[in-house]
């Protein structure tokens, strides 16, 4: 490899740094706004009917938590239904949640079985069986605090939004391998809190979501991804945003409305989930998002190069070094207050080993999602 060629090569790396810096740094500027204002409390003004959504395939360990923090609610139960739909379950989730709405017959629960395959179909039926005009949406493994539908309720209409986002925390954080999803998973929540808040929502999570029924059926109208494995949050998002606009979406930063799920107890079930996550991005339409994800990948595969190329010229190893610190000085502003909010301060101290690992995982999930075959469950 000529002078040259590393010198222009060395150009456009820049370039990919410089965008990745503004993309980060917008998020972190969003970050800090919500930061300022979000933390403080939302009342609620009235009550409004919600229907609570989940789709759940083979959760027969993890359903009933779900169900007891669901009945746990402050919300009054003659203002919410539950409405679960099991995606064919190989196991007994169905009899698990059977015997729960037996068990507590004053909590509204309906159970379905799926007409469809896959997350996406599951939650579309359920959305059309809903009976109320507000709906929220998580998943069957996991821990809802007590105040969720309240909150989110209260700072739904108090925005007067189509579509509000809530924070996701994985848990336990015990084991090394543990600590490192954890603080991963933060920096794609910190993304999403920051991108919504400066008006370019480019991710969210359909762990924690609200969103208006009707507007959700007319966008489904829209939407040509039914066949995609992954994506029932992110596709939703983005014709809602095709439809009503950026500002139609917000993010509600409050500790009263995070929600808990696991993290992936093997290596193996990490990489098939990301791997899941990564595939629908080839079937992204708005730019912003695809913009957002080639900066990321580009600028993360930029490391991976100086990496690769130093076996053939050692001096580049010293870029490699040198990139990996300027990631750290990027991201750590953005890491440093979601770590702050989500009471994970401990988990800092993992954040430059990670930076190591983090381009070669950014580069091989996003290759991997893109060109193999991906399924839900």
């Amino acid at each position: 490899m000529s002078l040259e060629t590393i010198h222009i090569l060395l150009n456009i790396i820049m370039v990919f740094a410089a965008l990745y810096l503004i993309c980060i740094g917008a998020f972190t500027h969003g970050l800090s706004i919500l930061s300022r204002n979000e933390y403080k409390d939302a009342t609620l003004r009235q009550l409004k009917k919600i229907s609570v959504l989940i789709a759940a395939r083979n959760e027969g360990k993890n359903i009933e938590k779900l169900l007891q923090s669901l009945y746990n609610q402050s919300f009054d139960k003659n203002y919410f239904e539950v409405i679960i739909v099991d995606d064919n379950s190989c196991d007994d989730t169905t009899e698990v949640a059977e015997n729960f709405k037996n068990l507590h017959p004053e909590l509204d629960l309906k159970l379905l079985k799926a007409e469809g395959q896959g997350k996406k179909q599951a939650i579309s039926q359920a959305l059309h069986a809903a009976e109320n005009e507000l709906v929220m949406v998580t998943d069957a493994d996991c821990e809802l605090p007590e105040r969720w539908i309240e909150k989110m309720l209260a700072y739904y209409d108090k925005k007067d939004l189509k579509m509000l986002l809530g924070p996701v925390l994985l848990s336990p954080a015990d084991t090394l391998f543990e600590k490192l999803q954890v603080l991963e998973h933060l920096s794609l929540i910190a993304s999403t809190a920051g991108s919504a808040a400066i008006g370019m929502p480019v991710m969210c999570n359909g762990a924690n979501m609200m969103y208006d029924r009707k507007s959700a059926i007319d966008a489904e109208a829209d939407r040509t991804d039914m066949n995609i494995a992954s994506g029932d949050d992110m596709f939703l998002m983005e014709r809602f945003i095709a439809r009503y606009g950026n500002k139609a979406i917000g993010f509600f930063l409050n500790h009263d409305v995070i929600v808990k799920t696991a993290t992936m107890p093997t290596l193996k079930a990490f990489f098939r989930q990301r791997r899941r996550w990564t595939s629908k991005t080839k079937a992204y339409t708005n730019w912003k998002i695809i913009a957002t994800a080639l900066t990321v990948l580009l600028f993360n595969l930029s490391i991976v190069f100086f990496f690769v190329a130093g076996f053939f010229m050692p001096v580049l190893w010293c870029f490699f070094v040198l990139y990996v610190i300027l990631k750290t000085l990027i991201d750590f502003p953005i890491l440093r207050r979601i770590t702050a909010f989500m009471k994970q301060k401990k988990l800092k101290r993992w954040m430059f080993p990670l930076e190591f690992i983090y381009p070669f995982y950014v580069v091989f999930t996003a290759f991997a999602g893109l060109f193999s075959n991906v399924k839900w469950k």
